[in-house]
């Protein structure tokens, strides 16, 4: 069974079943054969709302997301200013699922495939490679949650991609903030006319809703 959480219209794609040699499988032991095995890709407001919501023990559940934390996302813009800490809108996941009587295992990767067929979930590692780890491992699943949520509508408007920045991530509000003190700094610099300070720190923000307001 395949469980799907979209936000805002995500997108899934599939490819055809085929092995992956030298990927290894997490496959169920003999002491969790009993429990049917609950695989949850994402860690933000749908996969971690279903995390807390899970209180039926009978089931191992195993959480796969390249973060490792969930990241209270209305308050991206106030990081962004600078009014609140990156540290204070952000809970380690751990500490979410240790507070369950379930069993939860989670994996910091990136899944990259999807066999519905043979119930599969192909993924790999976020670390880096210098770290030696195995860097690709495949997940055998009952049931799936699908809950990576959505990628930006940029209806296909050229250069948005290339040159704008979007605001989902913490990653995201840290990256907008390092780019405006760059701007000021830039255009305290001596020698500039006013004309070239008014375009250094002329800024576009695009939408109207609660992040952009």
């Amino acid at each position: 069974m395949l469980l799907f959480f979209f936000s805002g219209g995500g997108l899934l794609a599939y490819s055809e079943s085929k092995s992956y040699p030298g990927v290894r499988s997490l496959g169920s032991s003999e002491d969790d054969n009993k429990k049917k095995r609950v695989v949850v890709l994402g860690t933000g407001w749908a996969g971690t709302s279903f995390l807390k919501n899970l209180n039926n023990s009978s089931y191992d559940v195993q959480v796969v997301s390249p973060r490792n934390y969930f990241a209270f996302t209305p308050l991206l813009p106030s990081v962004t200013c600078g009014s609140v800490e990156a540290r204070s809108i952000v809970e380690p996941i751990r500490n979410i699922v240790k507070k369950k009587n379930v069993e939860i295992h989670f994996w910091e990767a990136e899944c990259i495939k999807i066999d519905a067929e043979n119930k599969k979930v192909y993924c790999k590692s976020s670390q880096d490679t210098n770290l030696n780890g195995e860097e690709e491992f495949v997940v055998d699943y009952d049931y799936l949650v699908i809950a990576m949520g959505a990628r930006s509508n940029t209806f296909n408007t050229p250069g948005v991609v290339e040159n704008c920045h979007f605001l989902k991530e913490v990653e995201d509000a840290q990256r907008i903030r390092r780019s405006v003190i760059d701007c000021f700094e830039r255009a305290s610099l001596p020698n500039l006319t006013d004309e070239e300070r008014k375009r250094i720190l002329h800024f576009v923000v695009v939408g109207g809703g609660p992040t952009g307001v």
